[in-house]
């Protein structure tokens, strides 16, 4: 089968418009979030920990919207997290705010409350560590995130994990004990 002139144009003029709309589309949304494998997230906590910091947990959120893993560690006196992204089959890391360890106080908390809202905290308090069991976020929507706290680990990170429809300026923590009693609550 044999193809006009005119068809032959047409065709090119169609394929010409396909591959200007691909890559104006590539170039428009350069931002393309990927899920972070546990490696990768490993590898990168790994680059960033030099001889003075400890980590203290890593959280994967896998949101469709923007996938990111948080890490918390500690540096001297002081604690801090780094959010990690994996953007156009590049990790990049943004540090967050990294606060003194007070140890008058019974936990130290960092984080954000805005976009998916998390929580990195530390627990100063020995008692805590030993006797409780569970550390809870509680969000003004009564909704509510948990870990169970295991012996001798004192960094947790507690993530909403979705992007919440209304955003409040502070949330609950509790630390509860095996027998459901509260041992502390503050609204950080």
């Amino acid at each position: 089968m044999l193809l006009s002139k005119k068809s032959k144009i047409s065709l090119l003029t169609i394929l010409v418009i396909a591959i200007v709309g691909f890559l104006a589309y590539r170039l428009i949304d350069n931002d393309r979030y990927d899920v972070l494998s546990q490696d990768e997230i490993n590898k990168y906590t790994q680059k960033k920990l030099d001889s003075t910091m400890s980590l203290l947990s890593t959280e994967n959120i896998t949101s469709k919207s923007k996938p990111h893993a948080i890490m918390l560690y500690k540096r001297n006196n002081r604690i801090g997290t780094y959010t990690i992204i994996k953007n156009n089959n590049s990790i990049e890391g943004q540090k967050g705010m990294e606060v003194p360890i007070d140890k008058q106080l019974p936990i130290q908390v960092t984080g954000a409350l805005s976009g998916t809202p998390f929580l990195g905290i530390y627990i100063t308090n020995q008692k805590l560590i030993k006797e409780g069991n569970i550390i809870e976020m509680e969000f003004d929507d009564n909704s509510k995130i948990h870990q169970t706290i295991k012996s001798n680990k004192k960094g947790y990170i507690l993530s909403k994990k979705v992007v919440p429809e209304n955003t409040k300026d502070s949330v609950q923590v509790s630390i509860i004990d095996h027998n459901n009693n509260v041992l502390y609550t503050e609204e950080y």
